[in-house]
């Protein structure tokens, strides 16, 4: 006989064999894990407001600073100290032939639900446009990591606050 046919037993849920189901109070012991796996890692709550990355950074190898600093609805960040002169005084020039002091290398950093921001980043030298995330770690640390397609086929600098003096010239003193 059918399933379908007049008087033929209609299966229930419970007769279904299946992986997915369990037995009452199942999500309980897991989710309480979850969580308790969540709390001891340190995991920030999800609401916890994103670390405010404004202000001067040295670069990684410490031969430049960047200020981050708000443009329109986003941050972006701009060369304003340089240790590499050039031998004639002039400040060291990108591709293009535009002096770095003042350059604009980091654009259109917006906030996304990953807990980073997210724009591009300029390398001066060549001139190549990456994707990238800014970050502040739990440390003080700006963390800058530029990707192309997948942040996994990137590097991460990490930055530390400038505490020195700058000049309107792009010079500066630790």
């Amino acid at each position: 006989m059918s399933p379908k046919s007049p008087g033929s037993p209609v299966p229930t849920v419970d007769a279904i064999p299946s992986p997915l189901r369990r037995e009452p109070g199942w999500a309980a012991p897991k989710l309480t894990t979850a969580l308790l796996l969540l709390a001891l890692t340190g995991a920030a709550p999800v609401n916890a407001p994103l670390a405010d990355p404004s202000g001067d950074w040295f670069t990684e190898d410490r031969r430049g600073v960047i200020t981050v600093a708000p443009c329109g609805d986003a941050l972006c960040g701009a060369i304003t100290g340089l240790s590499d002169w050039n031998a004639n005084g002039q400040p060291p020039r990108d591709v293009h032939g535009t002096p770095e002091c003042q350059l604009r290398i980091i654009r259109d950093m917006k906030p996304a639900d990953d807990r980073r921001r997210h724009g591009t980043v300029t390398d001066p030298t060549d001139g190549k446009i990456y994707q990238a995330e800014l970050w502040v770690s739990g440390d003080g640390v700006l963390n800058l990591r530029g990707y192309i397609g997948l942040p996994l086929l990137g590097s991460t600098q990490h930055w530390t606050r400038f505490t020195g003096k700058r000049t309107p010239d792009c010079h500066f003193t630790k």
